[in-house]
């Protein structure tokens, strides 16, 4: 008996000492991802499988900016290998391309013969990295500080 006193004695002090009341969680926020629907001038969805002419997943790659040099993501352990996926429709909305925004420059290369370039504002402040400003041609197209809705938004192909 006097074992078990002991044991039980010992278990609480260890986790009496082990708690700090002004601890805080530590977490670290990485919200980076762009949702983005691509349409040719008609409004057809070029990332649907079914649409004539639509991009071939296989064929996407995704390029960053990392010391002044443009370098191809592809990580084939991952669930997205190249940091990029195409989801089908649902809840009202048809076929988007799931983008991570690795740096401030990101290049989607489509195929051999069509590139797109997409510029973003990332905010890191040690606790976490948060893309604030997306920028397609030049042209805001999503910013914090004004969006309603996630960070999505639509570029319309000139084929």
């Amino acid at each position: 008996m006097k074992n078990l006193i002991s044991i039980f004695s010992i278990l609480f002090l260890l986790i009496a000492s082990s708690c700090n009341e002004n601890e805080q969680p530590q977490f670290f926020n990485v919200d980076m991802m762009a949702f983005i629907t691509v349409v040719d001038r008609q409004g057809n969805n070029l990332l649907d499988p079914n649409q004539e002419g639509a991009y071939d997943p296989k064929e996407i790659k995704i390029f960053y900016e990392r010391n002044g040099n443009m370098e191809e993501f592809y990580e084939g352990h991952l669930d997205m290998p190249r940091n990029f996926r195409i989801d089908p429709p649902e809840f009202e909305r048809d076929y988007i391309m799931a983008l991570v925004l690795d740096s401030e420059k990101t290049i989607i290369q489509w195929n051999e013969a069509e590139a797109d370039t997409i510029q973003a504002e990332i905010h890191d402040d040690g606790a976490s990295v948060i893309v604030r400003k997306v920028y397609y041609l030049g042209e805001l197209k999503w910013d914090a500080e004004t969006a309603t809705k996630g960070r999505g938004f639509t570029i319309i192909k000139e084929r």
